[in-house]
């Protein structure tokens, strides 16, 4: 009975749905084809001998497990899943190049902080803070874009996810393909604007190198064609995966 009562049912299968629909072999009908098959499972299993717990375990055996699911349903969805990878790799670039943009201008943000640290630090008795090549190296290392990766996939995976408010706004999104493009497109025209800026106004300024204005409007006309593809792309498949999904 103390098993009984501490197992949700409910929760047990939108958990069980949950782990399907991170597959991108699974359109919405077929998730809810699927939870209703596994529901009229339970429903038949139940009896006074079977626990409710017990019934779930059986009843995800018989409809069948992840991976066999996966591709029977990724044979009838080939279409939706190439728009999904195609859609996925798209957005990898596109936060890529957000994540470098952040790392260059946390980078620079350093320079000016230690700076201004070492006008005050001598009025409390204290010594300056000397970074040498090795120091800016570690800082740089530390403010990589792979560690940034890896701090907002460990951020997203373990507390965004887990309260379901990260699906939420990720399917938003995904049912807005001209909000999605734009909102990539735009971020990553601040993304890189901003790390221009503060290269060029703190960390050359503090290491008293001059840097052409006029060769960071150069970088960013040369780059604009590629944002401005990467957008169309983002577009052209989140609106060919939104109507395959809803067909």
């Amino acid at each position: 009975m103390e098993t009984q009562s501490s197992f949700d049912l409910n929760f047990a299968i939108r958990r069980w749905r949950d782990d399907l629909a991170r597959s991108t072999a699974f359109r919405s009908e077929n998730l809810n084809e699927l939870e209703s098959h596994l529901r009229d499972s339970i429903d038949r299993l139940r009896t006074p001998q079977l626990s409710d717990e017990e019934a779930f375990l059986i009843a995800t055996r018989r409809v069948g497990n992840t991976q066999r699911l996966e591709q029977e349903f990724g044979k009838v969805n080939g279409a939706a899943v190439w728009f999904d990878r195609c859609l996925w790799v798209l957005l990898a670039f596109q936060l890529w190049n957000i994540i470098s943009s952040t790392s260059s201008f946390l980078f620079s943000l350093i320079v000016p902080v230690v700076a201004w640290l070492n006008e005050i630090l001598p009025g409390f008795g204290l010594p300056k803070i000397e970074i040498n090549w090795e120091q800016q190296t570690g800082l740089a290392l530390g403010f990589s874009p792979l560690v940034l990766a890896v701090v907002a996939v460990f951020v997203w995976r373990y507390v965004i996810w887990p309260k379901r408010r990260g699906a939420a706004i990720l399917q938003m999104l995904l049912r807005r393909p001209g909000a999605l493009a734009a909102g990539l497109f735009c971020v990553s025209i601040v993304g890189y604007v901003g790390a221009a800026w503060a290269l060029q106004t703190w960390y050359y300024h503090a290491q008293h190198y001059v840097y052409p204005p006029v060769l960071q409007w150069r970088f960013f006309l040369l780059r604009l064609p590629v944002l401005l593809m990467w957008a169309g792309l983002t577009y052209f498949f989140a609106r060919k995966r939104l109507r395959s999904n809803l067909a």
